[in-house]
């Protein structure tokens, strides 16, 4: 029985790293003021056009107007919401507007990103290193864990072994663009990781787009025969590597629990989502979910998410470990 560790933006969060959309958005403002020196006041970048006004007291305001839809809409909602999915907004603008233009405007600020996440990417050090989050990876699978569909499953691999209850083979699944997950992979053969969406040292590599294949929307996308509106896709980008074939031949070989560790299980990876959770060899599934100061924690709208990844409702209720089985994501101690 193995265990498949889903690696989402809430696990760079929890080692204090500053990878929210937020603030990407912050940064590339404040990168753009500055650039705005050396372009005599104005620059456009595909995005807005910006210019910066000098007074007599040679303080300057700065003006802007946006070239890119896309990138309007993230900035209000970054504005007034504080939180924002690039790529619901890009999906959403995908299927209402010309998908070359908006393709465009993605890959520009795709380019941005990751010029961002390669700053953050150098702050990684093993100090950051979280030893909760290490035993958490490895630590023996619980048979109140198992689905009630999967026990026999689960008491003929016990029945194999004598004490050590920890899985046989353990993937990490990394759906971020850093590498911090890398931190918790031994070098031992048991142990494996596939960056699914790419690297940042490898930028053409890099998948920034939408997957969900079960969305209403899709089935017209691909009526349409525009090939355009498949270009940031993510299951026609999982192609253009082997990792999705890698995590086909995981899954297929043996049974497999899943742990989701900061990720938010949203519908931009619903296809890849419902082939793990749904899959014949899952026998459960089990969240750590974030606990805010106030005693709060965002399980039930990690559940919730989770839902919406199965087409089978009977299932995923059997599968996905109740509140009482589940702890909160560890964090890095301030």
């Amino acid at each position: 029985m193995n265990r498949v560790i889903l690696i989402g933006n809430g696990f760079d969060l929890a080692h204090g790293l500053k990878t929210r959309y937020e603030d990407f958005i912050n940064w590339y403002w404040t990168k753009r003021v500055k650039e705005f020196r050396y372009q005599n006041g104005q620059l456009n970048d595909g995005l807005c056009h910006c210019k910066i006004n000098y007074n007599n007291e040679n303080n300057y305001v700065l003006s802007k107007s946006f070239t890119s839809p896309l990138f309007q809409e993230i900035c209000q909602l970054i504005e007034t919401k504080k939180w924002v999915d690039i790529e619901e907004i890009f999906y959403k603008h995908l299927t209402e507007k010309a998908p070359e233009k908006v393709n465009k405007e993605l890959n520009i600020i795709k380019c941005n990103l990751i010029e961002y996440l390669k700053e953050i990417q150098r702050s990684i050090t093993k100090n950051l290193m979280i030893p909760n989050i290490k035993e958490k990876i490895a630590e023996p699978i619980k048979e109140d864990d198992i689905a009630v569909n999967s026990m026999n499953t689960y008491n003929d691999w016990k029945d194999e072994r004598l004490f050590d209850y920890t899985p046989d083979r353990i993937m990490v699944l990394n759906f971020n663009y850093t590498s911090i997950a890398n931190m918790y992979i031994p070098k031992e053969d048991k142990f494996s990781i596939i960056h699914i969406h790419g690297q940042l040292n490898n930028p053409q590599s890099v998948i920034f787009g939408y997957g969900d294949e079960l969305d209403e929307n899709y089935k017209n996308i691909l009526n349409t025969k525009d090939n355009e509106y498949l270009r940031n896709i993510k299951s026609i980008r999982y192609l253009e590597s082997s990792n999705y074939r890698q995590l086909l031949s995981f899954i297929e070989a043996d049974s497999y629990q899943v742990y989701i560790m900061g990720h938010s299980c949203g519908t931009s990876d619903r296809t890849l989502l419902n082939t793990l959770f749904e899959h014949k060899n899952c026998v459960s599934i089990k969240p750590f979910y974030y606990k805010n100061a106030d005693g709060t924690d965002n399980y039930m709208e990690i559940t919730q998410n989770i839902s919406r990844n199965f087409t089978n409702m009977k299932l995923m209720r059997d599968r996905v470990v109740n509140k009482t089985r589940c702890e909160p994501m560890p964090q890095l101690k301030k």
